[in-house]
């Protein structure tokens, strides 16, 4: 058996499972995770996470048996390490995708409520957290250079994780205001983190609250400087470029470039700074690349709907990595300093984002609670610790140990991560659950048998019959689904004496083509369609007159409790995308919005069958 003594010169025959074989595993893993998630019913992220973290434990003990602890670890440790592409890959995607929410018009349109909600966020978080962990620090023994650890987690503690924020909000397919505004946040605090960040480390390094390596104020201006503004001009330099390449190559050519460069970015930072003298943040630059690519291009959807297609084996392993990298141990080392940091960043972030919504005047589409959906933390924060415990040293050379105070950030900032990206997905579904922005036969839809009482063999044999048969017609959707299963009930709507210049303000800050109407009472009062408001907006003369009632189709609604197949025969009797759903015919209450693709996809999904 190998000893400790020979883990510094471990031999290519002790180098554990080969990087491919991992990658097979951690799909397999994934499988299962995401399968007892939903059988559980919480986020898939959190059964990827779970997954891997088992994952790591089973393959440690059975390379522990045979070569001992510390040889298993390096074992997985080598072979983990030639999977960081994949991972770097996955985070550049999900953040690529993120940026689609920072369009022009759409920050035109929620540009001054949004940077209120997002100040007073980071404001509540930074005094909630920091000054709770700099008091502790300094009245544990840390002195004044506590203080400024406490003050670094706090800002630490702004980021949210765009990796499992999405693919949790994609999983229950969450569309409406709070969903965008948590996206929206979300990729605004990776920017905001990132740099005051380092601001607050140059000013602690520059008035003596923390000691900088010898490299000193030169190196840390300079990293400050390349991290925003070389990252700003490189992700836009790169944005124009994609954008220009989208107008002239095929989508699939243009896909084999764009994975060629985020590969490219993520993993050749290290050479690219050598080379060329270029320092960037990764995911600082990949949300420029998106912003300028989502505002330049003229018709983006159709690259997005292709990454979105291609990238889902991509972010379940991506979790399951992240899962199998967890520093499970640190939880629970985290003490007092790593419970107040986790308690107050929970109330940093209700508390900020209650009084920025409240500021904004937001209460109508965005609730009090959106706070508690912005809990999920990795990537950013992750990184950040790495720049501390390489920036500050227990001594002023470059070659000595990090300071105490910087392992000791560690352990709290990674034991938190750990707590964080398995609760704040349960929490976020709950939040769009409870704003109406999740469908319901969504969470109808459960894995099981198309015929009640027979065997998975059963349907097999039949299905591989069928293979060799004639098709029959796919079968109706089941009679007991309703309209109430696929609509979406956070809607927002168009008062009936609304002007012309108020519903094409109230357009533009829409992502639907079909807007409802309401009167005074919130009684349903006609819908109006995009294609409506061509004619109009040409007409100098009319649109003086008229109103929103005016422009409204009366009769494009159906009631909650309209049956599926009925739904369709609506559909088909009308020219139109969407019907506003009431709560009964005699009852002309507004309570959802049905669009047409919702009952197309559960007529292919087949219900909750």
């Amino acid at each position: 058996m190998s000893t400790a003594a020979d883990a510094p010169s471990l031999s290519a025959d002790l180098a554990g499972p080969s990087a491919g074989l991992l990658v097979g595993f951690m799909l397999l893993a994934a499988i299962l995770g995401g399968t007892v998630a939903r059988a559980v019913r919480v986020p898939k992220v959190v059964g990827y996470l779970l997954s891997g973290v088992v994952l790591r434990l089973v393959l440690a003990a059975g390379y522990a048996r045979a070569h001992g602890a510390e040889i298993a670890g390096q074992m997985l440790h080598r072979a983990f390490e030639p999977l960081m592409a994949l991972k770097i890959l996955a985070l550049g995607m999900i953040v690529f995708a993120i940026s689609q929410l920072l369009e022009v018009e759409h920050l035109r349109a929620v540009g001054r409520r949004i940077l209120r909600v997002s100040i007073a966020e980071a404001a509540g978080v930074v005094v909630c957290t920091g000054v709770v962990c700099a008091v502790i620090g300094y009245f544990t023994g840390g002195g004044i250079a506590a203080i400024g650890a406490g003050v670094l987690l706090g800002i630490v503690a702004v980021e949210t994780a765009p990796s499992a924020t999405l693919i949790t909000l994609q999983e229950y397919d969450a569309k409406g205001p709070v969903t965008d505004t948590v996206l929206t946040l979300t990729a605004i605090n990776c920017t905001v983190c990132i740099v005051l960040f380092h601001v607050a480390y140059l000013l602690l390094a520059s008035t003596g609250v923390i000691a900088p390596t010898s490299m000193g104020e030169r190196w840390v201006w300079l990293d400050l400087a390349m991290t925003t503004l070389g990252s700003a001009v490189l992700g836009s330099a790169l944005g124009f470029l994609f954008s220009v390449l989208y107008a002239k190559v095929t989508l699939p050519e243009f896909l084999l470039v764009f994975l060629a460069v985020m590969i490219g970015l993520g993993t050749g930072a290290g050479a690219l700074a050598e080379s060329l003298h270029l320092s960037f943040n990764f995911l600082l630059t990949t949300l420029f690349m998106g912003a300028v690519f989502t505002n330049v291009t003229l018709n983006s959807g159709p690259a997005f709907d292709l990454l979105k297609t291609i990238s889902a084996p991509l972010y379940a392993i991506f979790f399951v990595m992240a899962g199998f990298d967890l520093h499970i141990a640190d939880v629970g080392s985290l003490g007092l300093l790593g419970g107040a940091y986790v308690a107050m960043r929970v109330a940093g972030k209700y508390i900020g984002i209650r009084l920025g919504v409240r500021w904004a005047h937001w209460t109508d589409e965005v609730g009090p609670h959106v706070g508690l959906g912005m809990l999920c933390q990795a990537g950013v924060a992750i990184g950040l610790t790495d720049f501390l415990l390489n920036a500050w040293r227990s001594e002023a050379a470059a070659d000595a140990g990090p300071h105490p105070l910087a392992l000791q950030f560690k352990s709290v900032v990674l034991g938190a991560v750990v707590l964080y990206e398995l609760v704040g997905p349960i929490i976020l579904k709950r939040i769009v659950m409870r704003s109406g922005e999740v469908k319901a036969i969504t969470l109808l839809r459960r894995p099981g048998p198309a015929v009640e009482g027979e065997s998975v063999l059963r349907q097999t044999w039949g299905a591989f019959v069928r293979a060799f048969k004639q098709r029959a017609p796919a079968a109706p959707m089941p009679g007991d689904l309703q309209v109430r299963h696929i609509m979406r009930s956070n809607v927002k709507f168009l008062k009936a004496g609304a002007n012309f210049d108020d519903v094409l303000h109230f357009v533009e800050a829409s992502k639907h083509n079909h807007f409802p109407v309401v009167d005074d009472h919130g009684a349903f009062a006609g819908m109006i369609h995009f294609g409506d408001l061509r004619e109009m907006m040409y007409d100098p003369y009319m649109r003086d007159l008229v109103t929103a009632v005016d422009l409204a189709a009366p009769d494009d609604m159906v009631p909650a409790d309209l049956p599926l197949a009925e739904l369709m025969a609506e559909f088909n009797r009308r020219d139109v995308g969407a019907l506003v759903v009431v709560q009964s015919r005699e009852d002309r209450r507004v309570v959802g919005l049905v669009e047409q693709r919702d009952l197309l996809r559960a007529l292919r999904h087949g219900g909750a069958h």
